[in-house]
């Protein structure tokens, strides 16, 4: 099996975010890196609290309004996500559930959008243990 440099799938897409790899995505914010790190993290962990889990239906306003919400819930008081946020991380973290990030990144309107992200971006390692410091306010910033 080849690489391919775009993940086919959301799973991969996890598991690439996971290992530290740079993802493909598609830029959501455009009001900057930080802006737009907080809305791939929250697609990422929306991703993995739903992956193998069957989707709400498009026409299915309820179910649509309440996709994601457990997520946000469990770390929204890591991030702090604004209401546009949310939004275009729950519709990022759902078309790469449902079609894909390869399929996503083949649609002809968002080609202008296409960026590279990665959970350990914008840390830089610390030269003394080569690990990245963790971020203020993080799960593993308070562990320590």
């Amino acid at each position: 099996m080849s690489y391919e440099l775009i993940a086919p799938d959301a799973a991969e897409q996890l598991r690439r975010w996971d290992a530290g790899d740079t993802i493909w995505t598609i830029e959501m914010g455009g009001m900057g890196p930080g802006y737009e790190q907080a809305i791939q993290t929250v697609a990422i962990e929306i991703v993995r609290d739903n992956l193998g889990k069957t989707l709400p239906e498009e026409e299915d306003k309820e179910a649509n309004q309440q996709f994601g919400m457990s997520t946000l819930n469990r770390i929204d008081q890591y991030i702090g996500m604004s209401g546009a946020q949310f939004g275009a991380a729950r519709w990022l973290a759902y078309q790469w559930l449902k079609i894909g990030p390869k399929a996503l990144q083949a649609e002809i309107n968002l080609k202008d959008r296409h960026i590279q992200a990665s959970r350990i971006w914008p840390r830089v390692p610390n030269p003394s243990n080569e690990q990245p410091d963790p971020e203020p306010g993080t799960p593993e910033a308070k562990k320590e």
